[in-house]
């Protein structure tokens, strides 16, 4: 072969996207060879592949060469011409007249090789030859047939890249579910004889399935879901059966009951009832959650709730709720801390109940913890070395994770706050956090709630002492002023004595320090007999202990003239009493109106006595008074600084 005949760097990049050098024999390869030396009547037949320093026979008949040097490849011809090329006698060519092949074993005589075009170019040649001349070369049959096996040849070399990409893509892909973090099953759904969904059956799941859920893969293949997990929530089947019935993907949020565990991911249908599921596990992001909203919940309970037990038992439900635990209670301590008194507190159906008293000792090596006012924290109760040995007791309550949280009083621990688990826990760091700041605020609201009580207590008996001393002082005043003042008089002087006892009664009346303005002008009204015949309206006011007892006064003086001069003197006559807080610039203003209606005409008194001061006075004691004396009768407006009524 002349040197430069062949292009030496024109076909290997093609031909490298078949990788199929050195490969062994194939059927499909040699059954095309050995038809097509049948069908041109010839002993020998190859598949030549041609490379950068030699070619390569793919599928080869009648010779034994598996490959040749370039510069004697005469299908190197083929491949730089691109055509057919056929030589009746290889002797007499010029071309291959002193080839090795020719003058030598196999003495090749006749060639016949046609171009093997690829998406990549020419590669190599399928071709046939024969020890004896072929004068007149092949028929038009022969080369016919010879060019359509040749394309045959180019479609085994197609089908085989492209398995070749697809197997590169499926482990491109395998290797991605392998490696990541997400867990991934392959299954198929198992249907009735109606075609209902009642299973699934697994297929193939990667390493991160395992670390989710703890099962090892070898476990979970041709095993069944119901399998796996008996008693899973038949919402997981449903989902599944969803996205493949409507062919799309189908994403949730869920627990798996069983394992106490909550994942998030999406169903993908894959054709032909199978599907693929990824998914990672959102366990403690939910737990985080449900804590948060316990802490709001537990805030509500420890802000409205008056009743120190019941605000206990309500507080430990919140816990209870926020952790899924089976039951949250608290107990009180005895002064050495030996033994604990558990009320019944929260549990899920089915714990025992907890009530009664405890000593620590029975339930293990607890004290020293408790002593040195930490928390007491246990996974499980049959593994930790405190209660390992004295774990009978513990099992007893369905208790095995645990942990009690120390509530403090003045320094020393007082209480516990219990939570328990009937199954081993792991306790986290945000879950002891939470459980710390739960305990911490209980112990401000028990502390709180107890200053209170103790304070009804003392205001009850200051109330108690004021009474009888102001009915002392209605006694003497009315032996020392029995014949000083007239009886109208002494009767108004008596009222207004009342008027300051009932403030007070409303200062005093409840544990709240402070007396409403509604409820005080509507009690006085109810005293005078005439609240049926008053309409009050306004929000809902504090007053200060100053502030309850001069509007009481005002209140009853602006009554009384009401019923002996004004609206309240007559059957028809009412009253419109309402109020409201003005926004100014320097704060809010307590507005109160007083309008009198379908009495006698108002007439400015002639002279001013007490009575009048006092109304001059005003809310506070400061003014801020305005009285319009109308046909339609008295109005009044009252005014005073918003902030200084509420703490005055």
């Amino acid at each position: 072969m002349e040197p430069g005949m062949v292009d030496k760097m024109a076909t290997p990049h093609g031909l490298r996207a078949y990788d199929i050098l050195d490969t062994p024999p194939e059927r499909g390869y040699d059954d095309l060879v050995a038809l097509a030396s049948q069908i041109c009547e010839t002993r020998s037949g190859v598949v030549s592949l041609i490379d950068r320093d030699r070619q390569w026979f793919k599928a080869r008949q009648g010779i034994g060469l598996c490959q040749t040097d370039l510069d004697h490849a005469i299908c190197g011809m083929v491949v730089a011409t691109d055509s057919i090329i056929e030589i009746e006698d290889l002797r007499l060519d010029p071309r291959t007249d002193r080839n090795p092949l020719v003058v030598e074993a196999p003495y090749l005589r006749f060639y016949a090789g046609v171009p093997l075009r690829t998406p990549f170019g020419t590669i190599g040649a399928l071709a046939v030859f024969d020890p004896a001349p072929k004068p007149g070369g092949l028929s038009d049959v022969q080369r016919a047939s010879l060019e359509k096996l040749a394309r045959l040849v180019v479609d085994l070399l197609e089908l085989r890249r492209q398995s070749m990409a697809h197997d590169r893509a499926q482990m491109h892909w395998r290797s991605l579910i392998q490696t990541m973090n997400e867990g991934y099953i392959l299954a198929k759904l198992m249907r009735d004889e109606e075609g209902q969904v009642f299973d699934w059956r697994y297929q193939d799941v990667n390493p991160a399935w395992e670390r989710h859920l703890g099962i090892a893969a070898t476990d979970a293949i041709n095993k069944t879901c119901r399998d796996i997990f008996p008693g899973v929530e038949p919402r997981w089947i449903s989902l599944a059966a969803q996205a493949v019935d409507e062919n799309r993907p189908v994403s949730f949020v869920q627990e798996v009951r069983t394992l106490r565990r909550w994942f998030e991911g999406t169903f993908y249908p894959v054709g032909q009832d199978f599907f693929s599921l990824t998914f990672r596990e959102i366990t403690a992001q939910v737990a985080a959650e449900k804590r948060q909203t316990g802490l709001i919940a537990l805030g509500d309970v420890l802000r409205d709730e008056r009743d120190v037990e019941v605000m206990i038992c309500r507080a430990m439900a919140v816990v209870g709720e926020a952790f899924d635990a089976d039951r949250a209670t608290y107990g009180e301590l005895d002064h050495e801390i030996e033994t604990l008194t558990v009320s019944e507190g929260w549990a899920v159906e089915g714990m025992p109940s907890i009530k009664g008293r405890y000593r620590f000792d029975d339930y293990g090596r607890l004290r020293e913890t408790l002593l040195a006012g930490e928390a007491l924290v246990i996974d499980d109760i049959l593994t930790d070395p405190r209660t390992a040995d004295e774990s009978a007791g513990w099992l007893a309550l369905r208790a095995r994770g645990v942990i009690n949280i120390p509530v403090r009083e003045d320094g020393r621990n007082v209480a516990l706050m219990l939570v328990h688990f009937s199954h081993p826990h792991e306790w986290g760091a945000d879950e002891i956090h939470w459980l710390h700041n739960a305990a911490d605020r209980l112990e401000v609201a028990i502390a709180r709630r107890r200053a209170d009580e103790m304070q009804a207590v003392v205001n009850g008996e200051i109330a108690h002492r004021l009474r009888n001393t102001l009915a002392m002082v209605q006694a003497v005043a009315r032996m020392t002023l029995r014949d000083a003042l007239s009886k109208e008089d002494a009767t108004r002087f008596y009222e207004r004595l009342q008027s300051l006892g009932r403030a007070h009664d409303l200062l005093h009346g409840d544990d709240q320090r402070a007396a409403h303005l509604g409820d005080l002008i509507a009690n006085i009204l109810r005293d005078a007999s005439m609240d049926e015949r008053c309409r009050l309206s306004g929000p809902v006011i504090r007053l200060g202990s100053r502030a309850a007892m001069s509007t009481a006064l005002l209140i009853h003086e602006m009554t009384t003239n009401a019923c002996k001069h004004g609206a309240l003197s007559v059957p028809e006559g009412e009253i419109e009493i309402d109020w409201e807080i003005e926004c100014q610039t320097g704060g809010g203003e307590l507005v109160l109106n007083w309008r009198e209606r379908y009495g006698p005409p108002a007439a400015k008194p002639v002279r001013g006595g007490f009575g009048s001061r006092l109304i001059s006075f005003g809310l506070i004691g400061t003014g801020g008074v305005a009285l319009r004396y109308e046909p339609e009768g008295l109005s009044a407006s009252f005014r005073a600084d918003a902030e200084k009524i509420m703490r005055t």
